[in-house]
């Protein structure tokens, strides 16, 4: 993923990510992986932090990819 200017932190949002799980959520990177806080400090592996609702979740990660398209794109 190299080239990132900004990794997200662990310590932002593992007791986040938990709450999410734990309250029937998913909580995932906007490629919909899941976050991987085994690689340290950051979360190096991952592109942003996306949380929702199990059943918006898939809706959600699409917006924000259309969001992001546009954006490289300057439509927004």
């Amino acid at each position: 993923m190299g080239g990132k200017a900004y990794e997200e932190k662990i310590w932002d949002h593992a007791s986040g990510s938990l709450l999410i799980s734990e309250s029937g959520g998913m909580c995932t990177d906007m490629h919909g992986k899941p976050l991987d806080f085994s690689q340290g400090r950051t979360l190096k592996s991952n592109d942003g932090v996306v949380a929702a609702g199990r059943d918006m979740h898939a809706k959600v990660l699409e917006a924000v990819k259309q969001a992001v398209a546009e954006a490289q794109t300057g439509k927004l």
